[in-house]
């Protein structure tokens, strides 16, 4: 099992992979405070077979935390925000 984070900022992003929530999460704040406004998410992942040509493929599982960020302040709340504009 691996934890992944993700950041989306429009037309920019960021991400990674690591075993270690703490670190992800620490890591997806950092990345997402660069940037003026976005999302951010720390999730559980693994790998499994893909379907399409590729060696492996994620499957992701339970969201740990969900960040949003605008107007140079960022909110973050348990679990799965993704889609909610706070």
């Amino acid at each position: 099992m691996f934890v992944v984070w993700e950041v989306d900022a429009g037309d920019r992003g960021a991400g990674g992979v690591t075993k270690d929530e703490a670190a992800a999460e620490k890591d997806m704040l950092a990345k997402l405070d660069s940037y003026p406004a976005g999302r951010g998410r720390v999730r559980y992942a693994c790998l499994a077979p893909a379907t399409r040509g590729a060696i492996y493929d994620y499957r992701y599982g339970t969201t740990l935390v969900t960040a949003h960020r605008g107007d140079g302040v960022t909110v973050s709340v348990a679990g799965d925000a993704w889609e909610i504009v706070l």
